[in-house]
């Protein structure tokens, strides 16, 4: 892979990328929004930072609160910080916003923006729920304005080969899709909070037994904040089951199956902590998917077909080595200096260069100016179906949101 293009500092790719204002030469860097200044957005700040200005260029953040995105916008050399997600908004150098709060705000965040002429990418799961995602997938195209799903696994190259196997019939008829995601729940971070309570009142009731008012604030906290962490979207389905759903609908298409069988279990929040699923498409074709929030997974994925086999090495959702039947290659995450929070998150840039590609070109699904409104490589077909497999899921194994209501 090529290194990227070195510059002194970033002022100096900034006054480059500026050099085009009539799109001759170069086209104008895309100018990104940050809606949201917690660490997925941090990690996508500093996946851009390793493509050109030219290119890509974060020009304003907003938080809730405007001291948090002063600070990021200071670690990440943004300009303009907000203390408001209608000031972003309104903000007309930004061309294109990426909604990086959690899942419960997307649906609000994301219709401001698109009513406001901002396209837009939502990190994943784009809504809470079917109801949420046909609300937003049907403003994008009533404004004729890019949406699309953060599902930053659709733009890996291991993933790009996956889909040239298929589209080569490689495997034959593909028949099974066996894919599982399982993490400890310490490293959920809307489940973390839950652990780090339980540790915390199981101590304390070891050191002061007995003590009553010790066991009234242990029970006022947790109504508290199991009451929160259901609003926050907490779950294995919106968390990480999204993931092993979505390489399903990408071999089977976005299909609902003929028949779901699943089941799992909740945690003392009414949250699923782990689901066992069974898709049937018919003919024999299945996807079997598990998740976990309390205990490693192999985390790999296996797609098998009547002439072969593809494994996707862990971590599947963003993977760097893929075996086919005739050869197992590797795609290392570009190389950056940045601090992440999250494993290969350096390939965030991946999907950054898709919606880029997606606002300057217009082949597929074209509105005005030739722009596209969605991605074929994350449709607005396939969030649908996403959506409604979660809710089915979720039904499934008991976990209701307020959004469900």
């Amino acid at each position: 892979m090529a290194e990227p293009a070195v510059h002194t500092t970033r002022q100096i790719k900034l006054e480059i990328a500026s050099k085009s204002p009539e799109r001759g030469e170069y086209w104008m860097a895309t100018r990104w929004g940050i809606a949201s200044a917690g660490k997925i957005s941090h990690d996508f700040v500093a996946a851009l930072s390793i493509l050109p200005l030219t290119e890509h260029v974060v020009v304003a953040v907003a938080a809730r609160q405007l001291n948090r995105a002063q600070d990021f916008a200071t670690l990440h050399n943004i300009k303009a910080a907000y203390g408001s997600y209608e000031e972003l908004a309104k903000d007309p150098n930004v061309d294109v916003v990426y909604v990086g709060s959690i899942h419960p705000q997307h649906v609000q965040i994301t219709s401001l923006m698109l009513s406001s002429g901002k396209p837009c990418l939502v990190e994943k799961p784009l809504t809470m729920n079917l109801k949420e995602t046909k609300q937003l997938i049907n403003l994008a195209r009533n404004k004729k304005l890019f949406l699309m799903e953060a599902i930053w696994s659709r733009f890996f190259p291991v993933y790009q080969l996956l889909r040239d196997e298929l589209k080569a019939g490689t495997l034959g008829d593909v028949l099974q899709v066996n894919v599982n995601f399982g993490i400890p729940i310490e490293n959920v971070d809307r489940i973390k909070q839950s652990y780090k309570l339980e540790t915390m009142f199981k101590i304390l009731n070891k050191t002061i037994p007995g003590v009553s008012i010790i066991q009234g604030i242990e029970q006022n906290i947790r109504g508290i904040h199991y009451s929160s962490l259901k609003e926050l979207g907490g779950g294995s389905v919106l968390d990480i089951g999204v993931y092993v759903l979505q390489l399903a609908v990408l071999v089977f298409g976005p299909v609902i199956p003929e028949k779901i069988l699943a089941t799992g279990a909740l945690n003392k929040e009414g949250v699923d902590s782990s689901v066992a699923a069974i898709l049937n498409y018919g003919a024999g074709k299945m996807a079997m998917l598990s998740t976990h929030t309390k205990t490693t997974f192999p985390n790999e994925a296996i797609i098998v077909g009547t002439k072969g086999t593809i494994k996707i090495h862990s971590p599947f959702w963003c993977p760097t080595t893929i075996e086919t039947p005739t050869k197992k290659s590797e795609f290392p995450v570009p190389p950056c200096s940045k601090t992440f929070n999250h494993i290969n998150s350096s390939a965030l840039s991946y999907e950054a260069q898709e919606v880029r590609r997606c606002l300057l070109q217009g082949n597929w699904h074209i509105t005005r100016m030739g722009r596209l409104i969605e991605s074929p490589k994350m449709s607005h077909a396939e969030s649908l179906v996403l959506a409604e497999l979660e809710d089915k899921l979720r039904a499934a194994v008991g976990t209701r949101y307020p959004q469900d209501d």
